[in-house]
């Protein structure tokens, strides 16, 4: 009886194993959550169309630094509720133009459009950069706008609303 009782034991603990087991592979990591999050962001930001060409062009070129931008900036950061899409595009774009990064002021200011933000309230970001980061930095920025809206056939010059 000892023996059966024994092989009872081990029988149960095996199957316990087995059950642990399939939890721990089956629950995602920590990490890919965050991946897993920055992704749907992406995918977001670009009106559902998946990963966009610079962003699978970074896969390629630095896989590590594309996987660090889809777990924290993506993930981490941009996945925070605390402000909506669009208040969220306009506040990098702010940035965007005070740094003088048109490549990254460019595609923000697309998924600004695509998040609904106006060609007006585009605008009014290089009006404010003339305050905040000076009119040579919002020049810069205001050429670029008018590339991103005649490649989106946004009729332009735009009247702003004072």
């Amino acid at each position: 009886m000892n023996r059966q009782f024994s092989t009872l034991i081990m029988t149960g603990m095996i199957f316990v194993s087995f059950i642990h087991a399939q939890e721990a592979v089956s629950q995602p990591s920590e990490t890919q959550i965050r991946k897993e999050r920055g992704e749907r962001v992406l995918n977001s930001l670009t009106g559902g169309n998946g990963l966009p060409p610079h962003f699978k062009q970074l896969q390629k070129d630095f896989p590590e630094l594309a996987d660090l931008t889809l777990k924290y900036s993506l993930g981490d950061v941009w996945g925070r509720e605390v402000l909506d899409n669009k208040t969220r595009q306009l506040v990098a774009l702010a940035g965007f133009a005070a740094q003088g990064t048109m490549p990254q002021f460019k595609v923000h200011a697309q998924y600004a459009l695509n998040y609904g933000v106006t060609p007006q309230e585009l605008l009014e970001v290089i009006y404010i950069t003339t305050v905040t980061s000076g009119y040579p930095r919002a020049l810069i920025a205001a050429g670029t706008l008018k590339e991103l809206f005649q490649e989106n056939k946004i009729e332009f010059p735009i009247t702003s609303q004072k």
